[in-house]
């Protein structure tokens, strides 16, 4: 349980500009948790003997499946889900939720130190990722929950497959790699996903109503302020300059 718990205190810090009630952060995490049940007997019912379509199909589709509807059963509808950054939130506060419980059953089930300090180290970051990717197309998608049907399922699928398919070829390094070659596998999905999420996190605060200044909340684009800062970076752009002074990307026109 440390690890979850050190790792929803990280992502906790990251949101800078506007903390998320921890009484919602705890339903979500419950329910992220609860999304075990389910997922197990799902994943009982759907066995497959090919390892690619048991990954993908009967394990990665249905527990991320689970944490997304842990976040849209509560956090989705709230009023304080007003920024990307409370997608990410609530999305690592759900994947975290269902990692600790399945975390526990294999401990117990295995009881072994090496079990534990593999699943600690990489199972539960990964499992935090994949939520915190979904959860920031989630935070996307919000604002056009009432203008567009159809853009803010385009952002949510999106979100999803992406955390689908980082799992998906998790498992299937677990499944069917072993020793040294198993365990590098698996640090490289932990470490590309965790790429992904946290520069994910920059977009989402560079996004910030609060950030801008902005009174109204939903919804902040890229487009809004794109002679202000960087829209790659989100650093602030120095005036009448054409390049990025943090990551060098060229602007469109100067100030």
């Amino acid at each position: 349980m440390a690890p979850a718990a050190l790792l929803l205190k990280y992502i906790l810090v990251r949101d800078k500009y506007k903390r998320e009630p921890m009484r919602l952060i705890g339903v979500t995490f419950l329910l992220g948790a609860l999304g075990i049940i389910p997922a197990t007997i799902i994943e009982l019912l759907l066995g497959f003997d090919n390892i690619l379509v048991t990954t993908f199909l009967s394990v990665a589709i249905v527990e991320e499946t689970m944490k997304y509807l842990a976040v849209r059963a509560k956090a989705y509808n709230s009023i304080n889900f007003n920024e990307v950054m409370d997608g990410v939130v609530y999305g690592v506060a759900a994947g975290l939720g269902f990692a600790t419980v399945e975390n526990i059953f294999y401990v117990l089930g295995f009881g072994t130190i090496s079990t534990a300090l593999i699943r600690a180290f990489m199972s539960v970051p990964s499992h935090a990722a994949y939520g915190g990717i979904m959860g920031f197309y989630l935070g996307m998608a919000k604002p056009f929950r009432l203008s567009s049907k159809q853009h803010e399922r385009k952002l949510i699928i999106t979100g999803l497959a992406i955390a689908i398919l980082l799992h998906g070829l998790y498992d299937t390094i677990a499944f069917t790699q072993e020793g040294l070659a198993g365990l590098a596998g698996l640090l490289v999905m932990t470490a590309i996903s965790w790429v992904i999420l946290l520069r994910l996190i920059k977009k989402a605060l560079s996004l910030s109503p609060i950030r801008w200044g902005v009174t109204s909340p939903y919804p902040v684009t890229y487009q809004t302020y794109t002679n202000r800062f960087c829209t790659q970076c989100g650093f602030q752009r120095e005036f009448a300059s054409r390049f990025c002074i943090n990551c060098g990307r060229a602007f469109e026109q100067a100030n």
